[in-house]
């Protein structure tokens, strides 16, 4: 049987209050300390896990053009839909959503929150230790196992481990007449709400299907190949 320390719910609800980056950073570490000592069983995922970030253009270039970007300690789900709706779902316009998916190697998983929220004995030291938690209101006491978290030190993710890209399809006008072939009249628009019901689709942000994200991925390929031998030529060009 594992023993919750007090440390160990603290650093838990500190992670999952969430803040800027280095928060994070410093809240991984206090995770990872607390939790190395626990049984195995909390401290492993063999399914899919994903996590979804909103990129911009620099993010954009580590990842399709250097094929490397950087990770800390971070928060995957392994529910897919929660990783589509996290932060509200598709990112703004402006920046780049992506979701992620990987199976994590085993020395990968700091600790399998889904896995300790679904053991007695860590409520019981939630109970416990409730008192004494700084802002467990901001931490357990609002996520639980809502995210159904593990949380992974990843030192990188590459172009391989993609599985949806975000976008903004056409206003619904926009579709109405590509669908109809002539400018939508207010009955065909209504028609057309209806079919998009019906088939619970529509304008408006959406995520890409995984084998429509690699479609994506191949097209760029040869616009990669091109902006890399571009930056590379600018590099190594003598000063002027």
């Amino acid at each position: 049987m594992a023993t919750f320390t007090l440390e160990i719910v603290q650093a838990v609800s500190d992670w999952q209050r969430g803040g800027d980056h280095n928060a994070k950073v410093k809240r991984g570490a206090a995770l990872k300390r607390a939790c190395a000592g626990l049984p195995s069983s909390f401290r492993t995922w063999g399914g899919p896990c994903y996590r979804q970030e909103a990129h911009e253009k620099d993010r954009v270039w580590q990842l399709l053009a250097d094929n490397h970007l950087p990770e800390t300690i971070a928060a995957w789900t392994t529910d897919l839909d929660i990783a589509k709706t996290f932060k509200g779902g598709v990112p703004p316009a402006e920046l780049r959503g992506v979701i992620f998916k990987l199976h994590p190697p085993a020395a990968s998983v700091i600790v399998n929150l889904s896995a300790l929220y679904a053991d007695a004995d860590f409520h019981d030291a939630c109970q416990r230790h409730q008192s004494q938690i700084s802002c467990y209101g901001g931490g357990i006491g609002r996520y639980g196992d809502s995210q159904k978290e593990v949380v992974l030190e990843i030192a990188s993710l590459d172009r391989a481990s993609i599985h949806a890209y975000g976008g903004y399809s056409s206003s619904r006008e926009d579709l109405a007449e590509l669908y109809f072939g002539r400018v939508p009249s207010d009955d065909d628009l209504a028609a057309f709400d209806r079919l998009c019901l019906q088939a619970n689709a529509g304008a408006g942000p959406w995520w890409l299907s995984e084998t429509g994200t690699q479609s994506v991925l191949k097209r760029m390929e040869s616009d990669m190949a091109r902006l890399r031998a571009q930056r590379q030529a600018a590099i190594t060009a003598p000063a002027r």
